[in-house]
């Protein structure tokens, strides 16, 4: 799960830490936009073979860190693999 932090903080140019902590929204900080938002999503596909449905991809699922990491999380138990 480190890698999508890594991911986010290289590819956004944040640092997680106490003053912006994981739950933040980073539509609502206006730290992701609908672009980058296509390369995470197709990162994290990638990176842990998953897929992402519309709904889910349209649903706020995929806002905070903390959301992305419990999101990949499940679908990763749903599949059988370890985290």
């Amino acid at each position: 799960m480190d890698k999508i932090r890594a991911f986010i903080e290289e590819q956004f140019l944040v640092s997680f830490d106490e003053d912006f902590p994981e739950d933040t929204n980073l539509f609502k900080e206006g730290i992701m936009d609908s672009f980058g938002y296509v390369q995470l999503c197709r990162f994290l596909e990638r990176e842990f073979a998953i897929t992402f449905s519309e709904a889910e991809m349209t649903g706020n699922v995929l806002v905070s860190l903390s959301q992305i990491r419990d999101t990949v999380a499940a679908k990763l138990a749903a599949l059988g693999k370890a985290v």
